[in-house]
């Protein structure tokens, strides 16, 4: 398994990258803020699905400033020669996509949601699918930066073991146990519940039998009330019958006094309306007369009125030729105003511009004389500073600048020289004392076997002893354990004695062969020690010629820089410059000349390395004063020039604009003369209009008389015209009115008619009812009413009783029912606490506890060889109890135990790294991310860390076999520039 590349698009500050990785070890370096970690992310975003808030604190800040959307694909190989792609967008609507390649192209695999997605990507990793990918990522395969100690600093032993639980993935029983001990309660107080529900529903049954007896006995008075019941309801619906014919009588005697009543009322109201309209028909008959004596009057006063509207309309023409002729005559006065005006602001304008242009012209002739000479004297003062500018120029170009740049490599590679020479004598100095160890390790297998010999003795002596005891306490009361009967052999002696002895030298034998191992096992300590150290100055000789070679290396590269900064080379081009630029502020023989000594040490070069600059800086310091001085005379001259041509451009511009004005005097002039003749010819046609109003209103000269007479003719003939109109409607309905009474007196003639009818009617009706017949059967049929009503409530009652029994017991016999169900309920719940008991005791509590170990003890087994490897040193590395790391040693012969705030910062890293390298490969993991993982670390221990890396990378045995595909690292130490596979810098 292995990514082969990562493309992001608008993610943080990589707009569009794509990285290419190498098998193996892949370093990213580069300086903070060029996104090194952002790659990190992303790969877990994309490959993992952690979630960008995991990352930032708002999602959208995952994305480039300034977008809305960004993508990340990256593209992995599960197993050689098969590629897949899996990309994932951010933003709204984000999609997580995997494709396979298949003939040059990727297809996308169809999934239904993100969790198929997740799971698809997990069997193609290789990790379990049990536990979220993005967990999996965060917690072992790649931490983030801030969270790389996390657990393993957490103080509280409950909480760090709490993490690492989770890590490994055993958690799961522990908050098993935990989550059991509810349900335990929970079953307990399901037992309490359903036992009083048990216990009150027991006292509800035993009412039971009485309730039964009760529901008999209601059953048999009910049918006794039905046959009571139906005697009397035959009686009713007879008395019913009697009373209904004897009511319809009486409804039919009513109904026919209403139809009387009814006749009798309309009668007089028929009479009423005759009256009524027999008095409108009179009203109508004096309102014609009234109409045929005003209508004369009526005609002249419609005449008048029409001649007056006639008359209104020429008035009203007369006024607007008046209206039209004060406007004309308004405007005439204003046109001949203007005109007046006009005529004599035209000659004072021809005036004014005949004498500016002669100033003008005068101006101009005087300014280009000027302007000419100015130029001249501008291009003198400008090849001056051209001269002084290009002298500088040449002279910052001069190989003494270039200084300043090459100077920190020189004094890096100085202190990398002085780094390595201290390393050289620290190494040679350790290699002097190698001969006691060489003699002290050559004892090691004699000691090993002799110590494994006097175990093998003591277990023999500790199993016959085991024998000899349990022979005491089977034989204790001197009975033969087999025959049981008195043992022959101890004939009447006290059956401790025979043992006591033997035990006794059995234990004498056994504290010799103690001690002696306690003695051996400090020796083949010792020799142990001794052979590690031995093995450990092989690797010191290793390093300490590597050490000579890189100090070679380091002396070329000082040589190579400092030939770019020696004397020759910056005095010759400098002596060139001094020789044409004319600066006398600096001879030839006060420039240095001191020769850097190649084979000085690294402090004596440095001393005369910034002795040799401060000297040179002194040197250009001068030169670029007058160097400036110079520049800056020269600016002068060509300042003044521009200062006195931008006076004369100034005027220029302003003569430009006098012209200007005067060019918009003369449109001003033109169009001045050309209003004058608009006025004129207005002033003209205004005189013509003016008669012709004139005329037209002297024809209206006698129209406001007539329209008196005509208004005196209304007024005269007023009284007639309202006494037509007020009883012209009137008149009118005459007729109407006439054909109205005819109607109202022939339909009282019908109802007078129907009146002697009914009244008839009535009187045989009256004859044939009795009313003392009707009120007795009234009253016997309220007696067999209020019978039955009795009856049919008793019965009514007792089917209520007999409803609520029947409901009662029926709800009796289903609590019975019930408690039988709840009593099968308890026994069955009270299997199950014990089950729970006997798994939270037996079960849970135990296989976490167990797992815990027996992880801890294969990780610690691998940590221990890669902590070792990182930090050079005989100290043991142990993953404790509750996850706790310890490291162990021999001090003064004694065994020395370090943990938590006893180790430096450098101890809790290495120890981190191997734990973490170890962790992973207990896991199965076949890639892995580490964020800066030298923090806290010496140069000695970044570089056995580097090493420690390697030689995982090739499965050297003394470190841990290779279990992983590709390592990525994040790192600013060139430590790892020589152990990677690819190294990306990030800019």
């Amino acid at each position: 398994m292995r990514i082969v590349s990562v493309h992001l698009k608008n993610i943080k500050s990589h707009r569009e990258k794509e990285l290419v990785f190498s098998p193996g070890i892949n370093v990213l370096s580069g300086a903070n803020g060029s996104g090194k970690s952002t790659i990190f992310e992303a790969i877990g975003y994309a490959l993992f699905g952690v979630d960008a808030k995991d990352f930032v604190s708002n999602a959208e800040r995952f994305l480039t400033i300034g977008t809305k959307r960004g993508e990340i694909g990256v593209v992995f190989e599960p197993a050689p020669g098969e590629l897949y792609r899996v990309t994932r967008t951010v933003g709204a609507a984000g999609k997580w996509l995997l494709a396979k390649e298949i003939g040059g192209e990727f297809e996308v695999e169809e999934h239904a949601n993100m969790e198929e997605t997740e799971a698809r990507i997990a069997q193609l990793l290789g990790l379990s699918g049990a536990r979220p990918l993005s967990e999996q990522f965060k917690l072992v395969i790649g931490p983030f930066q801030n969270d790389f100690l996390g657990p393993f600093v957490i103080k509280q032993p409950a909480k760090r073991q709490d993490a690492f639980d989770e890590i490994l993935g055993i958690d799961a029983w522990r908050k098993t146990q935990d989550k059991t001990k509810v349900l335990t309660s929970t079953i307990k107080a399901k037992l309490d519940v359903l036992q009083a529900e048990v216990d009150s529903k027991s006292e509800q049954v035993a009412v039971l039998p009485a309730k039964e007896e009760e529901l008999a006995s209601l059953r048999t008075q009910g049918e006794i009330k039905q046959a009571e019941l139906a005697i009397k309801t035959a009686a009713l619906d007879q008395a019913s019958i009697l009373l209904n014919t004897l009511e319809s009588k009486k409804e039919a005697i009513q109904s026919v006094q209403q139809e009387v009543q009814g006749l009798q009322e309309r009668v007089e109201s028929g009479k009423n309306y005759v009256t009524t309209q027999q008095l409108l028909v009179e009203q109508s008959r004096q309102a014609a007369a009234v109409v045929a004596a005003s209508t004369a009057g009526k005609q002249g006063y419609d005449a008048a009125e029409v001649r007056l509207k006639a008359l209104r309309e020429q008035e009203q023409q007369k006024h607007q030729l008046e209206k039209k002729l004060a406007d004309l005559e308004k405007e005439q006065g204003t046109v001949q105003a203007m005109l007046d005006g006009e005529s004599r602001e035209l000659d004072l304008a021809k005036a004014s511009m005949a004498e500016e242009r002669k100033r003008l012209k005068l101006d101009q002739e005087a300014l280009t004389s000027a302007l000419v000479e100015q130029k001249k004297l501008e291009a003198v003062a400008a090849q001056g500073l051209t001269a002084a500018e290009q002298s500088r120029l040449m002279f910052r170009k001069l190989p003494m600048h270039n200084m300043e740049a090459t100077l920190p490599y020189l004094n890096v590679a100085l202190s990398r020289i002085e780094e390595i020479d201290r390393q050289i004598r620290e190494r040679e100095s350790v290699l002097a004392g190698s001969a006691p160890l060489k003699a002290e390790a050559e004892q090691l297998a004699a000691r090993q076997a002799r110590l494994e010999q006097i175990q093998t003795q003591r277990s023999e002596l500790a199993g016959r002893r085991h024998s000899l005891v349990e022979g005491r306490d089977k034989i204790g009361a001197g009975a033969c354990p087999f025959f049981q009967e008195p043992c022959q052999n101890l004939q009447g002696a006290d059956p401790a004695d025979l043992f006591e002895a033997r035990i006794a030298a059995l234990d004498d034998e056994i504290a010799g062969l103690d001690r002696e191992a306690a003695e051996l096992a400090v020796q083949v300590s010792v020799a142990q020690q001794a052979a590690r150290e031995l093995a450990g100055m092989e690797q010191v000789a290793l390093e300490l010629a590597k050490a000579g070679r890189e100090r070679t290396k380091q002396e070329e590269e000082f040589s190579r820089n400092y030939a770019q900064i020696a004397v020759p080379a910056l005095r010759v081009p400098l002596e060139e410059w001094l020789a044409t630029a004319g600066v006398a502020t600096v001879s030839p023989s006060e420039l240095p000349s001191l020769e850097l000594d190649l084979a000085a040490a690294p402090q004596q070069r440095r001393d005369a390395l910034a002795q040799t600059t401060d000297a040179w800086q002194g040197v250009i310091a001068k030169l670029e004063n007058a160097l400036d001085q110079r520049v800056k005379q020269a600016a002068e001259p060509v300042q003044e020039s521009a200062r006195k041509l931008a006076e004369l451009s100034a005027r220029g511009e302003a003569h430009s604009q006098k012209e200007r004005e005067l060019a918009s005097a003369q449109e001003r002039a033109v169009q001045r003369e050309q209003s004058v003749a608009r006025h004129n010819t207005r002033l003209t046609t205004l005189l013509t209009e003016v008669g012709a109003r004139k005329t037209e209103i002297a024809t209206f000269a006698d129209v406001e008389r007539s329209v008196k007479d005509a208004e005196e003719e209304l007024v005269r003939f007023q009284p007639a015209r309202d006494e037509y109109i007020a009883n012209q409607k009137s008149a009118e309905e005459l007729g109407k009115h006439q054909e109205t009474l005819e109607r109202y007196q022939k339909g009282l003639k019908t109802i007078l008619s129907n009146l002697a009818d009914k009244q008839e009617e009535l009187a045989k009706l009256v004859a044939d009812y009795r009313p003392e017949q009707h009120e007795a059967a009234k009253t016997e049929r309220e007696q067999l009413v209020m019978t039955a009503t009795r009856l049919t409530s008793e019965i009514g009652a007792i089917a209520e009783g007999v409803s609520r029994l029947e409901g009662e017991t029926a709800a009796l016999r289903v609590v019975a029912a019930e408690i039988e169900q709840k009593l099968a309920a308890i026994e069955k719940l009270k299997d199950q606490a014990d089950l729970v008991k006997f798994l939270r005791n037996q079960v849970f509590k135990n296989v976490s506890a167990q797992l815990s170990e027996r992880f801890r003890e294969e990780i610690s087994f691998r940590a221990d060889r890669i902590y070792r490897s990182i930090c050079e040193s005989d100290e043991e590395l142990l993953w404790g109890d509750n996850y706790q790391i310890v490291l162990k040693d021999m001090v003064d012969g004694a065994m020395r135990e370090r943990s938590d705030d006893q180790l430096s910062g450098g101890q809790m890293m290495s120890a981190v790294v191997a734990l973490r390298l170890a962790l992973l490969q207990t896991i199965g993991a076949r890639i892995a991310f580490f964020d800066e993982p030298t923090s806290n670390l010496d140069a000695e221990r970044r570089e056995n860390l580097a090493k420690a890396f390697r030689a995982i990378d090739v499965g050297q045995e003394e470190v841990t076999e290779h279990w992983y595909d590709q390592l990525f690292l994040v790192s600013h130490d060139v430590s790892f520039t020589e152990i990677t596979d690819q190294t990306i810098q990030l800019d």
